[in-house]
């Protein structure tokens, strides 16, 4: 028996790219089972569309907002909420879903997903969130605003997020400012999988399998199915999983994988698997510390200018009384950069400058040496015991 529509106006908004410009079934489907609980359907397409795809799109959405693809999915919902809509329009709708065509699925009902998030009575949620000591972040490919949050959600789009950006490490930044913003601000949030709390870190792309029978993870990325990721039994699996479900057209997703990713995985309908459940690695820094050690000092350097240092900037540049500029070591200083981006070289920084380390435990180990006797060094990605560890090892 279907159910009938939650009382709320909701509007939704859809970020979508395909190099070629095609529309695949696996997101009219999607789009389909997003239009049951949405009362208005954007669908913003960044870059190519193709008049099939148009069609396709037609069928399902309201509106199409064709838009460059710069600024990538957060870029695309500035647009359409700043310049395709009217001024105030977005406020006239109790609940904004901002959501990407990233993923398969839905495996369970959007009707059922946001009647049971309805009831928690929360001004934001998203499908999943990743609880990291530094990073903890809301992931972006689903979300959903209403009360102070949509307002919330307007000053960040408009004071942090540049939609004119053709810089795919600086938009991935977004996802963690706007999880800042909202940690931030104090307002009631949830997410769809906070009810298993034991496994809603599982790596949703090395592990799809686990993320839908542990999780209860009601999508599928395509990523999964990427070069790097498809050879795991687990995206083999996930797929027989889907099978077994019987609620979803498996061949949308056979269809997709081989023209994105050229691959045929339609043999991996098969009982035999060897999977390994894998989880998203976590950092060692609290996010905490590290707002106490911006707070602290009058101007902070950052040790690195790779992505995560663009993730700590797009969260925790807020925090600091003034930022001193990127610190790279002696070797990979190249004179010509972007001076606007203030990078300088190790040696040239003062010695009781704070500083800190933002890269991946990897990298951060082979410097840990060069700024051992420095006395305001904050690293994100390793503890102060497990430095002190792998420098003892090395002298032996």
């Amino acid at each position: 028996m279907k159910k009938e529509k939650h009382d709320k106006e909701t509007l939704a908004i859809v970020s979508v790219y395909d190099r070629d410009g095609i529309i695949d079934e696996y997101l009219i489907f999607y789009l389909a089972s997003l239009r049951v609980i949405a009362d208005r359907l954007v669908v913003a397409v960044n870059g190519e569309l193709t008049r099939d795809g148009r069609e396709k799109l037609m069928t399902v959405a309201d509106e199409i907002y064709r838009r460059s693809n710069t600024g990538f999915d957060f870029g695309a919902y500035k647009d359409v909420l700043k310049n395709y809509l009217q001024p105030g329009e977005s406020e006239e709708y109790q609940e904004l879903v901002l959501c990407n065509d990233t993923c398969y699925g839905p495996f369970e009902s959007f009707e059922d997903i946001f009647e049971q998030m309805r009831e928690r009575d929360v001004e934001f949620w998203s499908i999943n969130y990743i609880e990291d000591p530094l990073l903890p972040h809301f992931q972006s490919y689903f979300m959903v605003f209403s009360g102070s949050a949509i307002h919330l959600l307007a000053d960040f789009l408009e004071n942090e997020v540049d939609s004119g950006t053709i810089n795919p490490i600086q938009a991935c930044g977004y996802e963690h400012g706007l999880s800042e913003t909202i940690l931030l601000s104090g307002i009631r949030t949830d997410y769809y999988t906070s009810k298993r709390k034991g496994y809603h870190n599982l790596d949703i792309f090395g592990a799809p399998d686990y993320a839908m029978e542990l999780l209860g993870f009601p999508l599928l990325k395509r990523r999964a199915f990427s070069d790097e990721l498809s050879v795991k039994d687990n995206c083999r699996r996930v797929l027989y999983m889907v099978v077994q479900r019987g609620n979803y057209p498996i061949a949308y997703i056979l269809e997709n994988v081989y023209r994105i990713y050229h691959r045929d995985v339609s043999e991996a309908l098969q009982k035999s698997y060897i999977t390994e459940m894998s989880f998203f690695e976590k950092n060692y820094t609290s996010r905490e510390e590290v707002i106490a050690f911006c707070r602290k000092h009058k101007k902070v350097y950052l040790y690195g200018n790779g992505y995560m240092s663009v993730l700590f900037m797009a969260r925790f540049q807020r925090y600091m009384n003034a930022f001193g500029g990127y610190v790279v070591s002696d070797e990979y200083y190249i004179e010509t950069q972007d001076q606007t981006e203030q990078v300088c070289r190790l040696s040239q920084t003062d010695p009781e400058a704070p500083l800190i380390v933002a890269m991946t435990e990897k990298v951060a180990m082979q410097i840990a040496g060069r700024v051992r006797e420095r006395k305001n060094v904050l690293f994100l990605s390793m503890d102060s015991e497990r430095i002190k560890y792998m420098e003892e090892r090395k002298s032996e």
